[in-house]
């Protein structure tokens, strides 16, 4: 599961743990349980012109 935001922030990282804390809170991922995946990897990225940050749950 993968969220891409963009951004324009001094605190990246803030806002790729927003992005990660965004899957979690909209579920993105429960359609993927429903075929039976029980392995997801979620990821948020956040861009801000050529900085990049990201943050993972498994």
């Amino acid at each position: 599961m993968l969220k891409l935001k963009r951004a324009n922030s001094s605190n990246l990282e803030k806002k790729a743990e927003e992005a990660l804390k965004q899957i979690e809170d909209k579920k993105y991922y429960v359609e993927l349980e429903k075929y039976g995946i029980k392995e997801i990897v979620k990821i948020g990225y956040v861009f801000d012109g050529k900085k990049v940050e990201s943050s993972y749950n498994f």
